[in-house]
């Protein structure tokens, strides 16, 4: 195990919630890349399809993933100025 390992594995035991931080700003920025690529794939989609129904149903698609990807961001951004603060 390196010296870094070995640090941050000692951080967690003194700031558990400092740990809790980083794990979940990890997850949240995992969580946004998947949104992201669902995004990309449903414009894809939306752009070959010609039936008009598909193009509406797969448009309220493309912007609900949008605004959940804007409310992550906004999360993350959050947290981050918690951790400055």
């Amino acid at each position: 195990m390196s010296l870094n390992d070995l640090l941050d594995k000692l951080g967690d035991m003194l700031q558990p919630e400092a740990s809790k931080k980083k794990h979940y700003r990890k997850k949240l920025k995992a969580l946004l890349k998947d949104l992201k690529l669902k995004e990309v794939k449903l414009k894809e989609k939306l752009e070959a399809t010609e039936d008009e129904r598909k193009r509406d149903r797969l448009e309220k698609e493309v912007e609900i993933v949008h605004t959940q990807r804007k409310k992550g961001i906004k999360a993350l951004e959050d947290t981050k100025k918690e951790k400055t603060d």
